[in-house]
């Protein structure tokens, strides 16, 4: 099925570009392929093949704030490392960011871990996220991680770069993240990709805002607050400027998304060497609080770890 974008307007804000229906004109739109997928043990099996890991944290001591690169909100106290088992989803450790109260103002901290500058072609990251028991960020906001692909060797590329179409040869972005239908779910709201890509739509304001790559709507996953998710997602880059590309994502170790059919890039120098955790309020009216633990990265499938979160 091919698929074009609508665009929300947000005052101040921008858009956020929705998954909409069908238009004969969307030459390289992605195809949810999700059910054909988990109906098909062959290719469900070759999906979630698993693959060689590159990177694990589990948060457990001061050393693994030295993996990132930029922490926002460290300084400030509104990222931190926590050492209580109640508070992890293993062992001891974990690490909250929490996005302050600003009188309606954006608001966030987060980290940032640069795997280039030889970047890689196919990645698939995990995390476990527990947001807040009064977690509420109103309508908007990026929280949930994700990941991110450059040319060149500066980790630092394309980001503040919201509202631009990634031209092919640059960057492109996926982020896995909820929202709340303006309110009509509840928080943290259904999630879905948040994806700036070369092929995206443009919003009516004329700017490019992140398009939502989305699931059915009967298929749609509103994550528990205060208890510990399991969220993965890959990134499969294409053959440059061919619409070979994949995404997917699953929860709890069940295949959520899976979309085909993605140019994410028209220059093999763009491959992805950035991953993001934290959060992201749009309209910050109250402190809202999200906690991630064991983060890994691989070539291939990872899943929930074998023993369950508490």
């Amino acid at each position: 099925m091919r698929r074009m974008t609508t665009s929300i307007l947000v005052p101040g804000l921008g858009a956020l570009a929705l998954a909409a229906g069908a238009a004969p004109e969307d030459e390289f739109a992605p195809r949810l392929a999700t059910a054909e997928t988990r109906a098909d043990a062959a290719v469900l099996a070759a999906l979630e093949k698993p693959g060689e890991v590159f990177f694990r944290d589990g948060f457990e001591s001061p050393e693994s704030l030295k993996n990132y690169f930029e922490i926002r909100g460290l300084k400030e106290g509104h990222a931190a490392l926590v050492r209580d088992p109640a508070l992890a989803a293993s062992g001891e450790g974990a690490i909250r960011f929490t996005a302050p109260a600003r009188g309606g103002e954006s608001s966030g901290a987060g980290a940032s871990f640069w795997f280039g500058p030889e970047g890689r072609d196919r990645v698939y990251f995990r995390r476990y996220i527990r947001f807040a028991a009064d977690y509420d960020q109103g309508n908007l906001n990026h929280t949930g991680g994700g990941l991110s692909g450059v040319t060149g060797a500066d980790r630092w590329r394309a980001m503040g770069a919201a509202g631009i179409r990634p031209k092919g040869d640059d960057h492109f972005s996926c982020r896995f993240e909820p929202w709340r239908d303006w309110g009509r779910l509840p928080s943290p709201g259904y999630l879905f990709l948040y994806t700036y890509w070369m092929d995206m739509k443009r919003d009516r304001d004329g700017h490019f805002w992140g398009n939502m790559l989305e699931p059915a709507a009967d298929g749609r996953i509103v994550p528990p607050r205060d208890r510990w998710v399991c969220l993965e997602q890959m990134i499969r880059v294409n053959s440059p400027g061919q619409p070979d590309g994949e995404a997917a994502a699953w929860v709890d170790g069940k295949l959520y998304l899976h979309y085909r059919g993605i140019r994410w890039r028209s220059d093999a120098s763009v491959k992805l060497k950035r991953v993001e955790i934290g959060v992201y309020i749009h309209q910050a009216r109250r402190d809202n609080t999200v906690w991630y633990d064991d983060v890994v990265l691989s070539t291939g499938y990872i899943g929930p770890r074998p023993s369950a979160p508490r």
